[in-house]
Parts: structure tokens; C-alpha cells; sequence
């Protein structure tokens, strides 16, 4: 009589899954540590790129709540494309056809399309192109935009005000305060949840 041999399935021994469970381990922890924080924060530029939008829109918002166009002034270059509002605002603004202006303020037209009765120096004519909202004055765009260290969210946006308080520049240095009390330089500065800054001047004659 003829016997077969046993046939007996091989399986992994303990020493072996505790060897294999040991490698994995070791190569998790090195993936992790050269990998793990670009894996952890590979959102973060985002993040920033749409909270630094964010505060440059409020600041849009709060340049556009201000003065768009300068006053006219005398002396000055100014191209076809300049715009400017009168010195005395009279709620409309006016595009010059190219040249330098002159000592006297040129007669502002009010109908639509009008150009001034006056030669401006050596510009031929001031065309009047529409009407703008009335000019807040910076002690009001002050008071709109916050009190210094506080946190807002308002019509401009969400932010924190940093800087909002008059300034004058002596020597080209900015001062930080205005001791003149002219209070003709306006000095903003925004941060966002990320602590970006944004700073900006408004200025008014």
C-alpha cells in the first residue's frame, strides 16, 4: 500500500507579519515627514490668495466710496484722457482734450456733452462726460470706515482697522499723526484673518 504524503498549506508566521507591520510603519512615518506638511497645507496658498482679494475689494470699495477724480488744478499737464471734477464741485466731471491748464478755472459746463465757453490755456476744451455722487469729505469717510483696533463687517467688507487717523509728511516722512490739523492726508491701514496689511492715503485739498 502506497501512501501520499500530507500536503500542508504554508502561512505567514508571526515573525513575519510583525516584521512586515515594522517596515510599513517606518516607511509611513518617512512619507509623513517629507511629505505630510505639503500634504497638510497644500490649501493654504489659496486660502491667503482669496483673503488677500478679499481685503484689496474692500479697499476698492472704500476708494470708490471716496473721491474718483481729482480737482482741477492750475498749471497742470493733463492728456486726453484726464479726467477732473471742479474745485468747487458742482456734482459733474469733465474730460480735457489734451494740454496744460491755466491759471484761471475754465467755465463748467452742466448739459450733457457741453464743453466750456473758455479755452483752458493751451487745452481747446473741458468736455463735461456726466454727474458723480457728492464727495465725502474725509471725516466722514473716516468715521465709515472704523475706529483703530477694531474689527469690522460692513458694506465694504470684513476687516480689521489697523491705521485711520489724519497724518501729515514732513521732510517726505510720514509722521503718523497730523499736528497741523490740517487733516488733509488720511491714512488707512486694513488686516485681514491672515495678517496681511493694506495701507492707503486718501488726500483732499
Amino acid at each position: 500500500m502506497r501512501l501520499k504524503p500530507e500536503q500542508h498549506t504554508r502561512g505567514f508566521t508571526l515573525i513575519e507579519i510583525v516584521i512586515a507591520i515594522t517596515i510599513t510603519a517606518i516607511l509611513s512615518t518617512m512619507v509623513f515627514t517629507y511629505f505630510g506638511k505639503a500634504f497638510t497645507e497644500s490649501v493654504t496658498p489659496i486660502a491667503r490668495l482669496k483673503s488677500s482679494e478679499a481685503l484689496q475689494r474692500v479697499m476698492e470699495n472704500i476708494t470708490a466710496d471716496y473721491n474718483v477724480y481729482p480737482k482741477w488744478r492750475k498749471g497742470t499737464a493733463y492728456t486726453s484722457a484726464s479726467y477732473v471734477i471742479p474745485t468747487n464741485f458742482n456734482g459733474h466731471y469733465y474730460r480735457s482734450s489734451g494740454g496744460t491748464s491755466g491759471t484761471t478755472e475754465p467755465i463748467w459746463p452742466l448739459n450733457n456733452g457741453g464743453t466750456t465757453t473758455l479755452p483752458d490755456n493751451t487745452i481747446s476744451t473741458w468736455t463735461e462726460i456726466g454727474r458723480l455722487r457728492t464727495i465725502r469729505p474725509l471725516t466722514t469717510l473716516q468715521t465709515s470706515i472704523g475706529v483703530e483696533d477694531t474689527g469690522q463687517d460692513n458694506a465694504y467688507g470684513k476687516y480689521y482697522v489697523v491705521r485711520n487717523r489724519f497724518t501729515q509728511f514732513v521732510n517726505d516722512i510720514d509722521q503718523d499723526s497730523d499736528a497741523s490739523g490740517a487733516n488733509t492726508i488720511l491714512k488707512v491701514m486694513l488686516r485681514n484673518d491672515s495678517g496681511e496689511t493694506l495701507t492707503a492715503l486718501f488726500v483732499s485739498d
